[in-house]
């Protein structure tokens, strides 16, 4: 039998890769780039420090929304045209940024920018997982999710050059982010549908079309074989969503919160300085097919452990010294960052090619819906019980990692995505 899915899996890489991974690098840099703003725009209006609670859930309570309509609306209509449907939402909300003068136009306009990121972001690490070779696979993906950590720096540059004008920042941040979107449908009109998603619908002369039109290529003989034993889903779903709600809630209570809940004239500046730290440490992206997954995995869980403990007894030099406290934030904000990467990967490609967009989505559900109490849990804890509930939290996430590197099963080292078909 021979499988459209198979010839792209075990193709080299091409032109078409090329623009694929522009248009989700660009797409991954503007969804951190619109979850910043939620951050960033609390020094925009007037409120209430029991509402800074509010704004800071917004992210994940929408981007959780937009994900769980996506998810499944990918594997019923396809990668590509999802991917078209949240751009022209992502026009839609940037304009109502450009002209929200209060709190409530606000949230309305970042709450549509964030659904619209929510279902981008579900749709990009499903669609990577079948449109990429399987030896460049891990390492399309976690490249392109490292650009996530530029959109945080730049929504918090372009914030810190107009710092006397609220009303600059929006025009700044809201015009380039319809600059991007313009640039990503222009790409977009020159990728394909995903070739492993058409052929999983039963549409296979359809993706056989799409793999000699985009890539050049004949389907070849499909000789897959699959282990003897794999997880079951909700094992998969369990671990997945324990690591995305590690890293969701951990990084928002250590990098984003941190600023608006203690250090208000500090937020711009935590959420750039974590961004070029993270990005400098992303590039393991490189060898990430050369990585084990499982243990890089459960190595970079306890990096943040530790990394994040160091400011526990140190609290008292670091409140008085930020230098000290700097230091340790790029430390931590390296280990994150890896860990990130290997969490997001792994809970995104371990399920069948027809129902990858919602059990992706499901169990980024469990990670950004869990981290909605923990944000307000935490918005009046004094700063030493706010750190050691950040540490409880990646700790989740350690386990989680060791539960998945003893019984889970390797997907690294060019190993096929289709084995979970």
């Amino acid at each position: 039998m021979v499988s459209p899915g198979k010839a792209v899996e075990e193709s080299s890489w091409k032109g078409v890769h090329c623009l694929l991974f522009a248009s989700f690098s660009i797409g991954t840099t503007v969804e951190a780039y619109i979850y910043s703003l939620s951050y960033i725009a609390t020094g925009w209006v007037e409120i209430p420090r029991v509402l800074l609670a509010v704004l800071a859930v917004w992210s994940p309570l929408w981007l959780l929304i937009g994900g769980m309509v996506a998810g499944p609306l990918s594997d019923h209509i396809g990668r590509r045209n999802t991917l078209f449907i949240t751009l022209a939402l992502y026009a839609i909300g940037a304009v109502g940024l450009i002209f929200s003068s209060s709190y409530t136009l606000l949230l309305i306009s970042i709450g549509l920018l964030l659904f619209s990121t929510g279902g981008e972001y579900n749709t990009i690490m499903a669609a990577t997982h079948e449109l990429f070779p399987k030896k460049h696979r891990a390492k399309a993906l976690f490249l392109e999710l490292n650009f996530t950590n530029i959109g945080g720096s730049i929504a918090a540059v372009l914030a810190l050059l107009e710092l006397s004008s609220v009303l600059y920042q929006r025009i700044i941040l809201g015009i380039t982010l319809l600059l991007s979107i313009v640039v990503m449908f222009l790409i977009r009109l020159r990728v394909p549908e995903s070739v492993m998603w058409l052929e999983s619908k039963g549409k296979v002369a359809v993706a056989e079309e799409e793999l000699k039109k985009y890539y050049s290529l004949e389907p070849q003989q499909d000789d897959l074989k699959k282990p003897s034993r794999v997880p079951p889903v909700w094992f998969r779903l369990f671990v997945g969503g324990a690591i995305g709600w590690a890293y969701t809630a951990g990084f928002s209570l250590i990098v984003l919160t941190l600023g608006p809940y203690f250090f208000p004239s500090l937020t711009d500046w935590l959420i750039l300085v974590f961004g070029l730290v993270a990005f400098a440490s992303g590039f393991i992206g490189l060898i990430a097919d050369r990585l084990p997954r499982r243990h890089l995995l459960l190595f970079s869980a306890v990096a943040v452990i530790i990394t994040a403990y160091l400011f526990i007894p140190t609290l008292k030099l670091w409140l008085s010294n930020m230098t000290i406290f700097w230091i340790l934030f790029v430390i931590v904000s390296a280990a994150i960052n890896v860990y990130f990467l290997a969490e997001d990967t792994l809970k995104s490609e371990i399920w069948p090619t027809k129902r990858r967009g919602l059990y992706t989505a499901l169990v980024r559900v469990i990670s950004l819906g869990g981290s909605i109490p923990v944000l307000f849990l935490a918005s009046n804890l004094p700063i030493l019980e706010y750190m050691w509930i950040g540490i409880a939290i990646f700790s989740v996430g350690f386990i989680a990692s060791l539960l998945w590197f003893f019984f889970g099963i390797e997907t690294s080292g060019g190993r096929s995505v289709r084995i979970w078909d």
